[in-house]
């Protein structure tokens, strides 16, 4: 399941590495990605929510960045979906009709791609009797002759696919020029099938692996193969779809995502089903950000992008368990929840109060990794400082959990809370990275997306907290790792890397699982961040976030 993102995450990259005392994640193009550019944006959105706590939005062409969700356009024009068109040829680019393909040259069948007339706001529906825009077929990329990729895209609309082509490409050459890399060459790359070492430029340099596909079976359930090839992205690569071409969506099409969300690569990702509801079926009446489909409302318009750090004994998170008590209750004005809902979000605050409580203890025990490995003053002090915030933040959540249960709850003896953990610098290196690194920046992310999600100010003001102090902890793992990383030679750094390599494949294969889960929609708006959009938070939080910190790291050291 695809779940449309409410946080940001551009603010929280460019505090994240001011925090590290490195410039400039994205460069000053904002690109994310090797061989992609950012998508550049035309307008401002500006957002408001009515009675119910809905979002709504308007969209002004300003040139400003955008800052939030859009639903319509103050332009007052509609979007509309071509429906005929000719077939004509020109050099190397073929243009097809929207609703007959060229059989010939894809190799498919004649695919009907007509779609309903999309509005932007209101529910009347308007025909467009203009001209229909040529449709483009999207070949891939470093093929001669051109092969087509199985997606078509028509004038500024999203591409859309109208059948599965198999990737002559899945792994292209090494591109990368600089040494002293995680890899060197396509052979270094062997954790996955079709391993390619490409080179980027997000405002410093490096090389990483990339992993691609030949045909959807190469990918998981709810994926698809996307070659590589302008327009598609760099290389090859399984992307999220809940439809394998037009001919899953009826009379609609299997239209895709032209970037992941604000300041995000241009790379055609997350598709679905067009709907007749859609309020756009292109980018730039979005502003800055794209048009993508949201699951929350089943239906295409413009988008923006586990608490605490956890205690870890033998690679395992544990916590307390729950015990009926009053005194870990903080004071704090709770919301009123739909009686059907109140056992379901005491469960939830309760886990979620658990693990904060356990952060205590995590801290606890690294202010002690710090002093053994000699660690400077100010890491020594801000870890104290966590420990209090991870306190209040149990209290907070075991004051909702108590609220919404209608009794008390606290933490009961955390019998592992003696466990000493690693001692020596590159062991805590390690424990870092896996959690704080990944697993506390991802739950920061979620955190900030709990708070953006949650209606009633009271609670928003309670999440908005956590996520403040969430980030500010991340941020400080990240720090204390650049300074280790000064402390180690090579062979400990490379080491340094794997285990980043290692954590961020667990963390996306973790995504993965959760991606096809069951979700709790209706529990969101309390602030509750359930499977599936924990998936599409942790998936935007590893690519915009912690792989770009971690090669700044490695070129910083």
């Amino acid at each position: 399941m695809l779940c449309y993102l409410h946080t940001r995450i551009e603010p929280l990259r460019l505090s994240l590495f001011l925090a590290m005392g490195l410039l400039g994640a994205c460069g000053d193009d904002g690109a994310t990605s090797a061989g992609t550019d950012s998508q550049t944006g035309t307008g401002t959105t500006q957002s408001t929510t009515d009675g119910t706590g809905t979002p709504t939005g308007t969209t002004d062409t300003t040139g400003a960045p955008t800052t939030g969700m859009t639903g319509t356009s103050d332009t007052g024009t509609d979007t509309t979906s071509p429906t005929t068109s000719t077939t004509t040829t020109t050099g190397e680019t073929t243009a097809v009709s929207a609703t007959t393909l060229d059989t010939t040259t894809l190799g498919t069948t004649t695919v009907d791609t007509t779609t309903t007339t999309s509005t932007t706001g209101d529910t009347d529906t308007d025909t467009d009797t203009g001209p229909d825009p040529e449709c483009t077929i999207l070949m891939q990329g470093m093929t001669d002759p051109p092969v087509p990729s199985g997606w078509v895209k028509c004038g500024d609309k999203l591409p859309h696919r109208v059948a599965e082509e198999v990737c002559l490409v899945p792994a292209p050459p090494t591109n990368c020029p600089l040494n002293g890399q995680p890899c060197q060459t396509n052979d270094d790359c062997t954790d996955q099938p079709f391993g390619s070492c490409q080179y980027f430029n997000v405002g410093f340099e490096g090389c990483g692996c990339t992993y691609g596909c030949e045909t959807d079976a190469d990918c998981d359930p709810g994926f698809v193969c996307r070659c590589g090839g302008d327009i598609l992205g760099a290389v090859s690569q399984c992307v999220p779809s809940e439809c394998t071409s037009d001919a899953d969506c009826g009379d609609q099409l299997c239209q895709f995502s032209q970037s992941m969300g604000y300041d995000c690569a241009a790379e055609v990702v997350n598709g679905a089903c067009t709907t007749p509801n859609d309020l756009c079926d292109t980018d730039p009446p979005c502003g800055d950000s794209p048009c993508a489909y949201n699951t929350d409302n089943d239906v295409w318009e413009c988008s923006l992008v586990a608490c605490g750090r956890p205690f870890m004994v033998d690679e395992q998170a544990v916590t307390a368990p729950a015990a009926a008590r009053d005194d870990w209750r903080a004071v704090a004005s709770v919301p009123m929840a739909p009686s059907q809902l109140r056992a379901a979000l005491a469960a939830h605050w309760t886990q979620i109060a658990l693990a904060e409580h356990a952060s205590v203890a995590s801290f606890a025990r690294h202010v002690l990794q710090l002093l053994a490995v000699g660690a400077p003053p100010e890491f020594v002090l801000d870890t104290q400082r966590a420990l209090a915030d991870e306190i209040e933040h149990a209290r907070l959540c075991f004051a909702l959990a108590s609220s919404y249960g209608g009794a008390g709850v606290g933490p009961g003896p955390l019998a592992q809370a003696h466990e000493p953990g690693a001692a020596d610098l590159e062991s805590v290196v390690a424990a870092v990275i896996r959690e704080a690194c990944v697993g506390e920046t991802l739950s920061a992310l979620e955190a900030r997306e709990a708070a953006e999600r949650a209606e009633e100010p009271a609670l928003r003001r309670i999440l908005g907290r956590i996520a403040d102090d969430e980030q500010r902890h991340a941020e400080l793992g990240w720090r204390f790792v650049r300074w280790a990383r000064e402390q180690l030679g090579d062979d400990a750094r490379a080491r340094i890397d794997a285990v980043f390599a290692d954590a961020v494949a667990a963390a996306a294969a973790a995504a993965g699982d959760m991606a096809r889960e069951t979700g709790t929609p209706e529990l969101r708006a309390h602030g509750v961040v359930d499977a599936p959009l924990r998936a599409s938070v942790w998936l935007r939080g590893l690519e915009g976030l912690v792989q770009p910190a971690a090669a700044a790291l490695r070129a910083a050291a």
